[in-house]
């Protein structure tokens, strides 16, 4: 296969493995109505997908460094298939985790292969592949859930129909895999190398906890659409369509795509600001739409927050791994996802615990009350910090690309 062709294959992988992630988002309300599981199971359902992502994440992220791209691309495609067998198989909610379970691992295990094989397929002298790697991670989410959704809500077989297709897919991918060039020579040292290595450097330390809350207020609002926002959205509305939920998950994650290829030029304080702000403005919106119920108001909140999501997180990334020498880079990187899917994941499971006592609304709004909050720390920080504790823009610039 030709370099180019096999940037497309890449990317079409990127979107397969994240479509196939938001998948179980729209189905999570009809397998609690048949199983009669609580939401506080449900987030936690949710929950382990991120778990299992970070482990092998952390785990095999330079496994491939060792093993070449293909073998750990296509390791991540047998597992994803593997989770399809069992969503097809289950009966109940143990399968459910399970089949969660093993979809983080695919995805964590070949996500760092596919973007490093982006990297190393994208013509010499172009930054396409970083772009390439946020875009189509973010329109496999938006894709995957818009598209499960109307097959759930007008297709046969909602709880069987989109696995078989996926399932499909997941293996012509794999049959499509050993095709590509292969830009790393096998050599050993692997053994050594699935030992994570988290770290942040002292030079980078005040430029982290200044991120932090942008980091954090970012990945609390993808973890809440991406699980209770499709039973948000039918409260919101009033309507037991499906495809509202899946629409809700097609705006956060289609403007979080379009928000780092918009401010792709941008160095890092800047982009991380922007998206503050734009988080800000969405979390308001989006309380004010639930308090109201409004579902205009509510889909345009979301919007609005989920450009913020990927501005600000294409920011917070730029800024921060900027501050790293290349040999503690990953270390920091490691660190950074850390924190993001642990802010992904637990708050979601402490608003799961609270449906159940207070009810989705007033969580919905503490949540979105919480997500206001740390942007405005966030954004207040960058405006009275300037840029002081962040490195110079044409240094980070050329680091990031």
């Amino acid at each position: 296969m030709r370099r180019a062709a096999g940037i497309w294959l890449v990317a079409g992988v990127f979107v397969l493995l994240f479509f196939a992630a938001a998948a179980p988002s729209p189905l999570y309300g009809v397998y609690q109505a048949q199983w009669r599981f609580s939401a506080a199971t449900l987030t936690a359902v949710f929950a382990v997908y991120a778990l299992l992502l970070l482990v092998a994440l952390l785990v095999s992220g330079s496994a491939s460094d060792y093993l070449g791209r293909r073998r750990v691309i296509l390791a991540g495609l047998v597992m994803a298939a593997g989770a399809c067998g069992l969503f097809l198989a289950a009966h109940g909610v143990g399968m459910l985790f399970a089949a969660r379970a093993l979809q983080g691992a695919a995805v964590g295990t070949a996500t760092s292969a596919l973007g490093a094989a982006l990297i190393d397929l994208q013509p010499e002298g172009s930054t396409i592949a970083p772009v390439i790697t946020i875009a189509a991670g973010q329109l496999g989410l938006a894709a995957g859930g818009l598209g499960t959704s109307a097959l759930v809500q007008y297709g046969p077989a909602p709880t069987r129909l989109i696995w078989w297709l996926l399932l499909a897919v997941t293996l012509a991918a794999a049959v499509a895999v050993p095709a590509l060039p292969e830009t790393v020579p096998g050599r050993p040292g692997v053994l050594a190398a699935l030992r994570p290595r988290v770290a942040v450097p002292r030079q980078a330390r005040a430029t982290f906890a200044a991120a932090l809350p942008c980091l954090i207020a970012a990945w609390m609002l993808s973890g809440f659409c991406l699980s209770l926002g499709p039973s948000l959205a039918a409260q919101v509305t009033g309507s037991r369509d499906l495809l509202w939920g899946g629409l809700v998950i097609f705006l956060v994650a289609g403007t979080g795509a379009a928000g780092p290829v918009v401010f792709r030029g941008a160095s890092g304080p800047p982009a991380m600001l922007v998206g503050s702000l734009a988080l800000l403005a969405g979390a308001v919106l989006t309380l004010a739409a639930v308090q109201t119920t409004s579902a205009a108001a509510f889909l345009a909140g979301v919007a609005v927050a989920g450009a913020g999501f990927g501005t600000a997180t294409l920011g917070a990334l730029r800024t921060i791994s900027a501050l790293a020498p290349p040999g503690q880079r990953a270390s920091l990187i490691a660190a950074i996802f850390i924190v993001s899917y642990a802010a992904f994941s637990v708050p979601v499971v402490a608003a799961g615990m609270a449906v159940t006592h207070a009810g989705l609304h007033r969580t919905a709004l503490v949540y979105c009350a919480v997500i206001a909050a740390l942007a405005a720390v966030a954004a207040g920080s960058l405006i009275a910090r300037g840029r002081s504790p962040f490195p110079d823009t044409r240094s980070q610039r050329r680091h990031s690309q």
